[in-house]
């Protein structure tokens, strides 16, 4: 243990900043030493998951024995090396050269003696979308420029304010522009190209108008962006911002969530105000930028989860042909009864790719006592059996058919049951199949941001799904639908009677899980529906660009 503590050691070199010695390793910068020891050196350009620039000019330090004053996010650490990161002088140019920045930057309010009795009684974002002040600004919460004002204890700004008069850009899908808070940190172009190799941005124009742009001025959409976002993320002002949540102002609570819209399952952090989902962003910390995200995930969630067309209330078809709203104890009480007029062989399971591992295994479970194994998914517009043994002779002399993925039935897959008579749709909005005359039962059920469960996504990674929002009326889980009717039904084979024996049977029985067909990064649906549907700003990518004859990234 003396050998491995004394090898570690060699490999350290030590330094001194603010008369505190601290260790560095090779190809660290005085800013990378600084932030490890908890020592606070402002900038607006520098995060720790992207290439420094010194642009800025914030993060000036005196290093000892150095002529004038060093970016301390472009300068190496040296062994012995003495740095002050803070002193009058320092203090003196920074405030300077924030000033600078802010001849440039709508900052009326930043330096505002009345700002605060201003906030506490004007506390919405203006929608006019011109922001002149920190008032109409949605992203005045998070904005670093601000923060930093309050850090230097900036009052007056020196310097003739020039407004820089760039008009809003508005005609790309997802995203809002205003260049007029553009510092000129060049974050967003690094991320875009470190993070996804590619260069949909860059700096055009010079001296007072130089912008962050396109070439030739074209959209984003007509170029290689993918609307990641990412160049929102890291973004320290409000240039940039979301469209679909940027008018909400601050959320009410922030909940990490796995995203399952894909088989990647990336971690987000989705934001909720009114028990609603009103955006998603990745974790708030300093290596955001290294994480991949698309635009479904980013961007789709609140117009795809909050649509006014989300099933709500479990409904049963009357005698005369009729659906009527009903409570969950009747609902569950009369599919028990459809499903019991039926021999196992005689009914079949649509499973969804998209529902999570609790729902999967409950569903698995059900099929196992009540259908005779009879489950399968759609692949490709194709049925997938979850069983080897299974073939299509089977769909014959299927009469009850139980869906979680509504829509992915097609007219040519339903040719298959010659015997079809009853239908039972649990889903999460209403499809062609909901009106169809065999439809006996409609169950609302949940998105993965309204359930708390696990999701197994590529590579074996099971990831946990957290409830963020509240589901709309009486909407619950698949899972917790599927054990109340099989419960009802009674037969003590039915193995699950909670949420948390569920989880530990999937432990068990964990190639339940492994046939589960992925969804592809490329996917356009969530649970058979398109995702586009739901999504204006989503039908305008797909449609731009394949009129463009160009590739839908993401």
């Amino acid at each position: 243990m003396d050998k491995l503590a004394k090898r570690n050691e060699s490999t350290h070199e030590v330094m001194t900043i603010n008369g505190k010695n601290v260790s560095f390793t090779s190809g660290e910068t005085i800013l990378d030493v600084a932030r490890r020891s908890g020592i606070y050196i402002p900038t607006l350009c520098a995060r720790a998951d992207l290439p420094s620039t010194g642009s800025c000019r914030l993060c000036l330090v005196k290093v000892e024995g150095m002529r004038g004053y060093a970016t301390s996010c472009t300068t190496p650490a040296e062994k012995g090396m003495v740095v002050i990161t803070n002193s009058p002088e320092i203090e003196k140019l920074r405030r300077g050269i924030l000033e600078l920045i802010l001849s440039e930057h709508p900052s009326a309010c930043l330096v505002c003696p009345t700002r605060e009795t201003c906030e506490k009684f004007n506390a919405p974002s203006s929608k006019t979308g011109r922001v002149t002040g920190c008032n109409m600004c949605p992203n005045r919460d998070t904005c670093e420029l601000r923060q930093l004002v309050e850090y230097l204890g900036l009052k007056d700004i020196r310097y003739p304010i020039l407004y820089k008069g760039f008009p809003l850009e508005r005609d790309d899908p997802f995203m809002d522009r205003d260049y007029n808070l553009c510092i000129l940190c060049g974050r967003c172009i690094q991320v875009c190209q470190e993070n996804l190799g590619t260069s949909a941005i860059s700096f055009v124009q010079r001296g007072h108008d130089t912008k962050v742009g396109t070439s030739f001025e074209k959209l984003h959409v007509d170029g290689d962006c993918r609307f990641c976002m990412h160049c929102v993320d890291v973004c320290p002002t409000g240039a940039l911002s979301v469209r679909g949540s940027k008018w909400y102002g601050y959320p009410d609570t922030e909940t990490p969530v796995t995203c399952i819209l894909c088989e990647r399952g990336c971690e987000l952090v989705v934001d909720t105000k009114w028990d609603k989902v009103m955006g998603a962003h990745p974790v708030r910390d300093m290596s955001a930028g290294k994480r991949e995200y698309c635009v479904k995930g980013r961007c789709c969630f609140p117009a795809l989860f909050n649509s006014p067309e989300r099933l709500k209330y479990p409904a049963m078809r009357r005698e005369d042909g009729r659906f009527v709203y009903t409570d969950w104890d009747t609902a569950v009480k009369n599919v028990s009864d459809i499903v019991s007029k039926y021999n196992p062989s005689e009914i079949a399971l649509l499973s969804s790719s998209h529902t999570t591992d609790e729902s999967v295994y409950a569903f698995h479970e059900f099929a196992r006592v009540y259908a005779d194994s009879n489950i399968f998914y759609i692949v490709n517009d194709r049925l997938t059996f979850s069983t080897i043994e299974k073939s299509d002779e089977i769909l014959r002399d299927i009469k009850l058919l139980f869906t979680l993925e509504a829509n992915s039935l097609t007219d040519e897959i339903l040719s298959n049951f010659n015997s079809l008579e009853r239908i039972i749709v649990q889903d999460i909005f209403p499809s062609k199949l909901s009106s169809s005359e065999k439809s006996c039962m409609i169950l609302p059920t949940t998105v993965f941001t309204e359930m708390d469960g696990t999701k197994t996504c590529a590579e074996n990674r099971r990831k946990i799904v957290s409830k963020a929002a509240k589901p709309p009326g009486n909407a619950i889980p698949d899972w917790e639908i599927i054990l109340k009717i099989g419960n009802e039904l009674g037969d003590r084979s039915f193995k699950i009677n909670n949420f948390r024996n569920i989880q530990n049977l999937i432990l068990m029985h964990p190639w339940v899980i492994a046939a589960v067909p992925m969804v592809p990064k490329d996917s356009l649906l969530y649970r058979g529906f398109p995702i586009a549907d739901f999504v204006p700003d989503l039908r305008k990518y797909i449609e731009h660009r394949l009129k463009g004859n160009k590739e839908v990234l993401f």
